[in-house]
């Protein structure tokens, strides 16, 4: 009877744990998993990071209920050619246009469709605005922003 229990507590475990995985956004991954190394930390923090490293922003503006932006999640972000061109050449941030700094940030960088994609240089201007994407079309929009 003790084995039996356990046994169904450790199926239980298991079911658990490969539903919680299931239910992490495709974004949220590790880059080491082929999709985009999205960073999470404050805006003007990453924006002085890439202006000391030299290194160029891409900004994802999206919001909870946009299909487009699920879409991109799903298939543009994790294809594994567009994930090694934004984890080495820029730094990526994901930013819900809705909460927090993202209200302020839409604003400041005329956020009015979702999603926005923008690419910032590495002295924090804009050189690039771009909407949904395909893999292949993302890939020649993100070379052509550096």
């Amino acid at each position: 009877m003790r084995i039996l229990v356990s046994s169904l507590f450790v199926l239980f475990l298991c079911g658990s744990c490969k539903y919680q995985i299931a239910l992490s956004p495709p974004w949220q991954k590790t880059p080491h998993n082929g999709v985009v190394a999205f960073q999470t930390a404050a805006f003007q923090a990453k924006l002085d990071s890439a202006r000391l490293n030299k290194r160029p922003v891409f900004l994802d503006f999206y919001t909870s209920w946009c299909g487009p932006c699920k879409l991109m999640d799903r298939e543009t972000f994790t294809d594994q050619d567009v994930a090694n061109l934004l984890n080495k050449e820029f730094i990526s941030l994901k930013i819900n246009a809705e909460k927090g700094e993202g209200i302020a940030l839409a604003k400041a960088y005329d956020v009015e469709v979702y999603p926005t994609l923008v690419f910032i240089d590495k002295d924090g201007e804009v050189v690039k605005r771009e909407g949904l994407h395909s893999a292949g079309k993302f890939i020649k929009a993100a070379k052509r922003a550096l």
